[in-house]
């Protein structure tokens, strides 16, 4: 798959290389041309590739695609030196000021929550490309990892811990993901959760309830729960719906995305709050990813859409991290500040 890739890379053709949380083998869509597919509904099989604001979506049809799985033994050696997480070129002021700006249109009533991010750039071997994306998989077997290259578009990577909704048949499944800490090896059962982070999950597990409940019925949770994601850790509820007989798929992707862990709540205005303040595009960052009535490289009346976090833009030398958090009204900037600073340890360990 190596020599695939890097013949991709060379003749400018398209290419998405994943592996799914949990799994071994990995897939791989190479395109034969070079064209742009893009659509506004999902209706056929394909890999897409979402931003978080736009509606377009980039997409991959496996008619045009050479379609190759893999699940080869590899071995790849750990970074010798890890990049210090915090960055001192980082205009920490600049996202201190943003989250309380954030705190203040909360507390005036104008939303429950919003999701406020910055963008930190890294450096980059342009030689060592495949090595990231190898130190990926080796070191986060239960996140969705990935790969995507198309020259019209740009190029991402990453391992997000975040599923956006698995469908199978008329089941959907999802999860609410929210609130940070560091892992400090304790037992997940012995983990203690402030109540800023437990109302910020709980908003999440709300929408989420609220929005399945006009697609689907007989909707299940379990009680939250604390999940391991590299070295942080999450609060975790998972969900389970039965679809309406009457309703599409694609109407819960809708209205699901973006949820309010990536974006807030209510979510049209903390999306404009976002796009008018945060002073970047977040592009594909915050949006979604993964197989569409497709599984495992076969047609198939399943799907599987992950969120797009954890994640590094590549331009040449150049890495562009994108790392946010929750804010809600009892939010502490300094503190949400350090969240975005221990998140970005999942890119800049592999660097």
């Amino acid at each position: 798959m190596k020599q695939k890739i890097e013949n991709c890379l060379i003749k400018q053709l398209p290419f998405v290389v994943y592996r799914k949380p949990n799994e071994t083998m990995r897939y791989a869509w190479f395109q034969k041309n070079d064209e742009l597919h893009t659509t506004f509904v999902l209706n056929e099989a394909c890999f897409v590739f979402a931003p978080f604001a736009s509606v377009e979506k980039v997409v991959f049809y496996p008619e045009e695609c050479e379609l190759i799985k893999e699940d080869a033994a590899f071995h790849v050696n750990d970074s010798a030196s890890e990049i210090t997480l915090e960055n001192p070129k980082v205009n920490k002021k600049a996202h201190l000021e943003l989250v309380q700006k954030g705190i203040d249109a909360i507390q005036q009533g104008e939303m429950e929550k919003v999701v406020l991010s910055r963008r930190e750039e890294v450096a980059l071997n342009e030689l060592e490309y495949f090595t990231y994306y190898q130190r990926f998989l080796k070191k986060y077997p239960t996140a969705f990892v990935y790969w995507f290259y198309h020259p019209k578009v740009g190029m991402w990577m990453g391992a997000t811990p975040e599923q956006l909704i698995q469908v199978n048949d008329n089941k959907v499944n999802t999860v609410a993901l929210a609130a940070t800490q560091l892992d400090k090896g304790l037992d997940l059962s012995d983990v203690v959760w402030g109540e800023k982070e437990q109302a910020e999950q709980q908003i999440v597990t709300d929408f989420i309830i609220t929005a399945l409940e006009t697609h689907s019925e007989q909707i299940k949770q379990t009680a939250p729960f604390t999940y391991k994601a590299g070295s942080l850790l999450h609060i975790k509820t998972e969900i389970e719906a039965d679809l309406k007989i009457d309703a599409s798929a694609y109407s819960v992707v809708e209205a699901l995305h973006p949820t309010p862990a990536l974006c807030g709540f209510p979510k049209d205005i903390a999306k404009a709050f976002i796009i008018a303040n945060e002073g970047y595009d977040r592009e594909f960052y915050g949006g979604f990813l993964g197989e569409w009535n497709f599984n495992n490289l076969e047609l198939h009346p399943k799907s599987d859409l992950f969120v797009n976090l954890r994640c590094m833009k590549i331009e040449g030398s150049k890495g562009f991290l994108y790392l946010g958090g929750g804010v809600n009204k009892d939010s502490v900037p300094e503190n949400e500040f350090l969240e975005t600073v221990n998140k970005s340890k999942t890119v800049k360990s592999i660097l």
